[in-house]
């Protein structure tokens, strides 16, 4: 059973919360906007809003889930974020791959420190990474991968 309702998904991890805006899309963040609700209504994890936090409690999550499943991580943030840091990028890659019968989503508007990140290590192969961009002025200025 779905537990979220983006249709392209199954359920959502976030073992971030947060985000700043980097290109024109992000006015009409979805996240935000949520993160604000969140934070009104005292859920774990916004207290802070919509400010870039790690989750570490989190890590854990999808080893408690033994049905295969496709996660989209941080659909509340940016997995590479300017402020991740990547030795917590490397706890969540290394949860991802001690888990191979999920299959995790990755969109990301930070292609560059996605492809530094991934320069020397190989994208573990349950792992389906994107880019988003809103038009075509963005990907053809921002898109290094």
């Amino acid at each position: 059973m779905k537990k979220t309702k983006i249709e392209w998904t199954e359920e959502t991890w976030n073992p971030t919360t947060g985000c700043t805006k980097v290109s024109e899309g992000c006015k009409f963040c979805y996240a935000e906007a949520m993160a604000k609700r969140l934070q009104a209504m005292g859920m774990p994890g916004y207290e802070n809003g919509f400010k870039f936090s790690l989750m570490p409690e989190r890590l854990e999550q999808p080893f408690k889930k033994k049905k295969p499943t496709k996660y989209f991580v941080n659909s509340m943030s940016d997995l590479f974020h300017e402020e991740m840091p990547d030795e917590f990028l490397d706890k969540i890659f290394d949860v991802i791959e001690k888990t191979p019968r999920h299959i995790y989503q990755v969109l990301t508007k930070r292609d560059k420190r996605m492809a530094k990140y991934f320069k020397n290590k190989p994208v573990p192969k349950n792992v389906w990474l994107g880019v988003t961009a809103e038009n075509k002025k963005t990907v053809y200025q921002e898109l290094t991968i």
